[in-house]
């Protein structure tokens, strides 16, 4: 209450202040407006009368105007002709305006006194409300807070009397019964004991039982469980060891082929391209190549780029399950610009797991998609090999137009080039030309070597091997 008293009176001095320096002010400027009131005041007046003929003015033909004024009627010479100019008053009192300034000026800080004394005690008013807010929620959680705690005190204390006048109660009691009745006690007592020492040990005879149960149980679990487990081991292995099998036989097959030059294709990480007509079933052998690097190197699809993936090509690429397919032109390019990011990724994480990247129509390819597509050709020369992927490319020819210029000498050196034939532009025949890429036991370059397919060479058939029906190559 004694804060709220002095803010009061605070605020009471303030206004009073206020009040006479705001009623100075405009009494002050009031004054100086007042001579506004008066032309006399401020302007020169000029005495006149109208007569003919230079005719001496009267009294009450003698006129009082404002020089400036009159002035400016004298131009009508009708009126200057008729008008006898007898003196000028000067103004009684010339700084008038500025007076009047003075006294605008004097209003006007007023005007502000009284706004900003508003202002000030309207926030100082809020604050303190908002002080006192605060301290009255502070007082209410003190209070509830001794409230609280003289409840609780009291609680204790009645729990303590009841206590103490339970225990008087019982002494009471005790000493009121006769010897024999103490001795039925004790002897009741003694019952009680042994009645629950028994029930206590029946309860832990019961645990042990339970216990025991659950031992038992747990162990034929422990059993079955580990007849599952060795049967699916067993399943596993004998599963492992056919899938072993059945890629020994197709190795065996490939490596005995012609001094094993397939094999040899296959198994190199150098990026490998298949050209060849229309007809000569370059897609045919790329699905078989990629099938085969998937089952026996581990080397799974990881991407497929062809705009006719999902039409005719559709029946031979679902054999691969590719992780990520890429069709129409942007989808392409997109392809294209991942695959660089990918190559560098993997090569700096050094990779130890191998992946496959397919490209078929590279020829349209190289035209629809531009850069990235040239982008694509030029790092694949260094960069598949160090990132462990096999590039499998498919395009018409090996000349510029089919790949980006400037390229020729690289393409030598670090791909395979196999080229494909069909006599009637139908049916692909088993010839090939390993048109480079091929190296003999010294190491010397062979180029445009004649080679044949195996006849089992086809995707459906490989598909099949690893999937039920096993191929037999003693045929």
């Amino acid at each position: 209450m004694q804060e709220i008293e002095a803010f009061n009176q605070r605020l009471k001095v303030e206004r009073k202040i206020a009040t006479f320096t705001i009623g100075a002010f405009v009494i002050g400027g009031l004054t100086l407006t007042l001579p506004l009131w008066n032309d006399a005041t401020k302007y020169s007046e000029t005495l006149f009368c109208f007569t003919r003929n230079n005719q001496p003015c009267k009294g009450e033909q003698i006129k009082r105007g404002i020089s400036w004024m009159v002035e400016q009627e004298r131009r009508n010479f009708t009126f200057d002709e008729n008008v006898k100019t007898l003196r000028i008053l000067p103004a009684s009192s010339p700084a008038a305006p500025l007076y009047g300034l003075a006294g605008t000026v004097a209003l006007l800080t007023a005007y502000g006194v009284s706004k900003t004394l508003t202002d000030s005690q309207e926030q100082a008013i809020h604050s303190q409300f908002s002080l006192l807010k605060v301290k009255a929620l502070e007082n209410d959680l003190i209070v509830a807070n001794h409230l609280g705690v003289t409840k609780f005190s009291f609680e204790q204390q009645s729990a303590v009397t009841k206590e103490a006048i339970a225990r008087n109660a019982a002494e009471t009691i005790l000493a009121m019964k006769s010897p024999n009745e103490l001795a039925m006690d004790e002897i009741n007592g003694r019952l009680q004991g042994e009645a629950a020492l028994k029930s206590h040990e029946l309860n832990l005879s019961e645990l042990d039982k339970q216990i025991l149960d659950n031992r038992v149980a747990s162990a034929k679990a422990t059993k079955e469980l580990n007849k599952i487990q060795n049967s699916k081991q067993d399943s596993k292995s004998a599963s492992h060891s056919a899938d072993e099998h059945l890629k020994s036989t197709l190795l065996d097959s490939l490596k005995n082929h012609e001094d094993g030059y397939l094999w040899k294709i296959i198994s190199s990480l150098k990026p490998l391209w298949l050209i060849g007509n229309q007809g000569s079933g370059k897609t045919y052998t790329a699905t078989a190549i990629a099938l085969i690097r998937k089952y026996c190197l581990d080397a799974p699809i990881y991407q497929l780029i062809d705009r006719h993936a999902t039409g005719d090509n559709a029946s031979v690429w679902k054999l691969l399950d590719a992780a990520s397919l890429a069709e129409s032109e942007d989808e392409i390019s997109l392809a294209f610009e991942d695959c660089c990011e990918r190559w560098l990724s993997r090569i700096k994480q050094k990779p130890t797991t191998k992946q496959q990247v397919i490209v078929d129509e590279f020829t349209n390819l190289k035209s629809l998609c531009g850069e990235s597509a040239i982008a694509f050709f030029k790092m694949s020369l260094t960069d598949t090999r160090k990132a462990k992927e096999y590039l499998l490319g498919i395009t018409h020819n090996a000349t510029n137009e089919s790949f980006p210029d400037g390229t020729a000498s690289a393409r030598k050196s670090g791909t395979v080039l196999l080229e494909k034939f069909s006599a009637n532009g139908e049916t692909p025949l088993k010839r090939v030309v390993v048109r480079y890429g091929l190296v003999d036991e010294q190491g010397n370059n062979l180029d445009d070597v004649e080679k044949t397919l195996p006849d089992w060479f086809h995707p459906e058939q490989i598909y099949q091997h690893f999937n039920g029906k096993p191929l037999s190559f003693e045929d």
